[in-house]
C-alpha cells in the first residue's frame, strides 16, 4: 500500500486518488447497517460523551433499540477488545434511525438540533476512511455497499480525503489538515504535470 506522511500520520494515496461522496439516497444509509458487523468503533473517551447524550438520542431511537440499550448498554467490546456499539440481530447499529427505509445517525440529528456537542463516534464521522496504528495510519476501507458513494464522487468530482476532510480536521486539528491539504495540492500539480508531459 503506497503512503504519504503527512506529519507523523502515514495515509494511504488511495484517499487523495479514489472517488468517494456519500450518497443516502441511493446506498440506503448503508454504513450504519451492515451485515455481519460488529458496531462503530469506539475510542474510550467517547463513552462518557455517548453516555451524556443519551437522554437526547434515546426518544429518537426505535423501541427495539431502546430495549437493547436497557438490558445490555449501548457499547459492547469486540473480540480485539475495542469498544464498539451495540447492533440489532448483527446488523443494525442501535443508533440509527430507519425512515422510509433509509438509516441516519440519531446522534447527528441530536447534534443538528442543537441538543448536543457530540456529532457522532469518531469511526462513523470518518468512514470510509479507517484509523490505525494508534491513529498513525489512515487506510481507506471498501464496501461494495458504498458503490453509489464511488459513482456520485466520480460524478461531482470528490474523493475519499475531500468526503472526509472535516472529520480529519476533528481527527488531527487544524495545522495537520492544512498540510495534508498542500499535500494534496502538490499531488495535483504533479499529476496535471505529468499529463502534459504525456500530451
Amino acid at each position: 500500500m503506497e503512503c504519504i506522511s503527512i506529519g507523523d500520520v502515514r495515509v494511504a494515496m488511495e484517499l487523495f486518488t479514489e472517488p468517494f461522496a456519500c450518497n443516502v439516497v441511493e446506498c440506503k444509509g448503508a454504513c450504519c447497517t451492515i451485515p455481519g458487523c460488529y458496531g462503530a468503533p469506539l475510542d474510550d473517551e467517547e463513552l462518557p460523551m455517548i453516555e451524556q447524550a443519551l437522554p437526547y438520542v434515546l426518544p429518537l431511537l426505535s423501541p427495539q433499540s431502546q430495549a437493547v440499550i436497557a438490558q445490555h448498554g449501548f457499547a459492547e467490546r469486540a473480540p480485539n477488545g475495542q469498544w464498539v456499539t451495540m447492533t440489532l440481530d448483527g446488523r443494525e447499529c442501535v443508533f440509527a434511525i430507519v425512515e422510509q427505509g433509509i438509516a441516519s445517525c440519531a446522534f447527528h440529528r441530536a447534534y443538528q438540533a442543537g441538543w448536543i456537542g457530540f456529532i457522532k463516534p469518531l469511526s462513523c464521522h470518518l468512514f470510509p476512511v479507517r484509523q490505525r496504528e494508534q491513529g498513525r495510519l489512515l487506510i481507506y476501507e471498501r464496501y461494495s455497499e458504498c458503490a453509489p458513494a464511488v459513482q456520485q464522487g466520480k460524478r461531482i468530482g470528490s474523493t475519499v480525503y475531500s468526503s472526509v476532510r472535516a472529520a480529519l480536521r476533528r481527527a488531527y486539528g487544524d495545522r495537520w489538515l492544512a498540510a495534508a491539504d498542500t499535500a494534496v495540492e502538490c499531488l495535483s500539480l504533479d499529476r496535471r504535470s505529468y499529463a502534459n508531459a504525456e500530451s
